[in-house]
């Protein structure tokens, strides 16, 4: 679990995870190999200054005359100077080889080292309860052997412990932050291609699909960018395929039925008057087919799966409200619906034959819904970097409920007109979304009808 976990964190966090734990093992190290380091060179100048006095009592030994014993000769002023250390207490002992004691702290008796002459030895005792620090230094002279001891206590070396585990370890925690932040400003600006490359791939197009670039991204960086580049070739190849298909599938699907369709009218002439009114719904029945037909095969072809690479060009939205208009005249007059149309100067860039059939079922719908007497007004025009399409009628109009459901495949609003498939909006959202277009529903003039805007946002003068 925790080893998916760590998979699963973002290449930033396992970047700077991956650094910052041996980073800090590496400093803790330190810290503790610093420390143990000062400290041994503190403890062993402390232990010189304690030979350093051992030393001096031996060289005070001395005697009276040849047959007399040793005896130390230390001045009370120069006692008091070796036991002058206002931190620390300093005690001394001298001992013959039989251990007769000749001077100092009888406490010391403890301490039963007894080095060689010339040598010396360093140990830790506890005296009263206190713990010290002592050396013992082996002194041979013509009055016989003898060991100088002197001891002290430890508070000085806690107190310069305790200095320099500080000294140590600020300046260490010091590092450890410029070293993290250098860490993790670098991982980020380390990092910025692949957002960058992120950066690019989302900014495209949804149906942009070309290769990426590989000699503008990292060398790391290059086998994902190829991997991106194949699977986007494959999925512009299936593209292609399905496109191919839908083709044929319109083609094949469309040409029995129109045949079909129009065996029925030339058949309605010889069959009874009786038979000619189910022949009618029949006929209507295989109109409404061929219709839904149609649309559902408009539909799929609009879809970006179907082509996402579909090639665009400019398009002149006067030219193709004209040839719309034009298109559309003859259902206008079998509806009695007046059909006008307002071209105005609008060119964007797009697939012509999308924006037809977007066209195209805006005004099938409004005219399905003008009442008979009625008028469709279909307009284009450009307002600043907006170019738009519009499609008006007086029909009974819709309600502000259902404005956004209406663009829904196969819902059918509540003022439906019969022999609709509910598709030619759906539609009309499909190419709307293909060309990053919205679309706005309104009332018509007067406050009647509807009102179907769509806006090409972003346009350049294409003239």
């Amino acid at each position: 679990m925790m080893l998916r976990s760590f998979r699963a964190r973002s290449l930033h966090s396992r970047l700077l995870l991956l650094l910052f734990l041996p980073v800090t093992v590496v400093l803790a190290i330190s810290v503790v190999a610093d420390y143990r380091t000062a400290v041994h060179l503190s403890n062993d100048s402390y232990d010189q200054v304690l030979l350093g006095m051992a030393t001096a009592l031996a060289s005070r030994l001395e005697r009276d005359a040849d047959d007399a014993p040793l005896e130390l000769d230390l001045p009370a002023a120069a006692e008091a100077v070796l036991r002058a250390d206002r931190v620390d207490a300093v005690r001394y002992q001298v001992v013959m080889q039989d251990g007769r004691m000749i001077a100092g702290d009888k406490a010391l008796s403890v301490i039963s080292l007894r080095p060689a002459p010339d040598e010396h030895r360093f140990g830790d005792v506890q005296i009263g309860g206190t713990p010290m620090r002592f050396v013992a230094l082996g002194h041979a002279g013509p009055g016989g052997r003898a060991t100088v001891v002197v001891a002290q206590t430890l508070r000085r070396r806690q107190q310069v412990t305790g200095d320099i585990l500080g000294a140590v370890i600020w300046p260490n925690v010091v590092l450890l932050t410029i070293t993290v932040a250098v860490i993790y400003f670098g991982v980020r600006v380390g990092l910025r291609p692949l957002a960058r490359l992120g950066g690019r791939i989302d900014a495209r197009a949804q149906d942009d699909f070309g290769p990426l670039d590989e000699g503008m991204v990292p060398y790391e960086t290059r086998p994902l960018v190829a991997a991106i580049n194949r699977l986007m070739a494959r999925v512009e190849a299936a593209g292609r395929a399905q496109q191919v298909f839908l083709s044929n599938a319109a083609h094949q699907l469309g040409t029995p039925l129109a045949g079909m369709q129009t065996q029925l009218e030339l058949a309605e002439q010889d069959f009874p008057a009786a038979a000619r009114d189910r022949l009618l719904r029949l006929r209507n029945a295989v109109a409404h087919l061929v219709h839904l037909t149609r649309q559902m095969l408009a539909l799929a072809r609009s879809a970006p799966e179907a082509h996402p690479a579909m090639p665009q060009a400019t398009v002149d939205l006067a030219e193709l409200v004209e040839g719309c208009a034009s298109d559309a005249l003859d259902a206008a007059l079998r509806r009695d619906v007046e059909l006008s149309f307002e071209p105005a100067e609008a060119r964007i860039f797009g697939v012509a034959w999308l924006l037809h059939e977007l066209l195209m079922n805006l005004i099938d719908n409004a005219i399905a819904y003008a009442p008979s007497g009625g008028h469709v007004v279909v307009r284009c025009g450009r307002q600043g970097e907006v170019a738009w399409l519009e499609v008006e009628d007086d029909g009974p109009g819709i309600a502000p409920d259902e404005r956004e459901r209406i663009f829904a495949r196969f819902y059918r609003g509540r003022a439906a007109a019969p022999g609709g498939s509910g598709l030619g909006l759906a539609i009309a959202r499909e190419v709307a979304d293909r060309h990053r277009a919205t679309i706005a529903v309104g009332e018509g003039a007067g406050g009647h009808g509807t009102r179907i805007r769509v806006s090409f946002p972003g346009v350049r003068d294409t003239s």
